[in-house]
């Protein structure tokens, strides 16, 4: 197995596993609604942490989903020209692409990484509820997030390059899909 594909495979396996515990997320959603509904219609005793625990985890479920929808090329992409190109030219689309959200991404992870500091710093609780959980856990996930994104932007746009470049490889992609 070449360095590339060794690379390209450890790469689309964070992802992928990233995205399968990410799942988990909904079974807990799921459990957290069901007991809030349970509780409050049911037992006539609402809780003061479903709502918010459940928005929370639905938030981090949709931002660490990223990486995951990015491997499996799951974002939405108007290809009607992009399809009709040649194998090369695609790879060029891809390399701009790839390098202006690296270039984007790499802000946005700045910026995070500051947002998850300061709410850790003054020890932030929220303030949508009587319950009161801290927020840097939360918080945390976006830099997190964004940087498994980067990571797998990184491996997209290796992907390009080479096609750009006429090389061929070994895919790991086409051997898992």
């Amino acid at each position: 197995m070449s360095k590339i594909t060794r690379y390209l495979r450890v790469q689309d396996s964070l992802s992928d596993w990233v995205g399968r515990a990410t799942s988990w997320l909904t079974l807990a959603i799921i459990g957290i609604l069901l007991y809030e509904v349970v509780a409050r219609y049911l037992l006539n005793a609402p809780t003061i942490w479903g709502h918010e625990l459940s928005t929370m985890f639905f938030g981090a479920m949709s931002i660490l989903a990223g990486s995951y929808t990015l491997r499996h090329q799951g974002h939405v992409r108007s290809d009607v020209i992009y399809r009709l190109l040649p194998g090369r030219a695609q790879g060029f689309c891809d390399v701009v692409i790839y390098v202006l959200a690296l270039v984007v991404l790499t802000v946005v992870f700045l910026m995070a990484v500051e947002f998850a500091y300061n709410a850790w710093r003054i020890d932030e609780f929220s303030n949508r509820s009587v319950w009161r959980p801290p927020l840097w856990p939360i918080k945390a996930t976006i830099p997190l997030a964004v940087g498994l994104l980067i990571l797998q932007c990184l491996a997209e746009l290796f992907r390009a390059a080479l096609r750009l470049a006429g090389f061929t490889y070994d895919d790991p992609r086409e051997d898992q899909d």
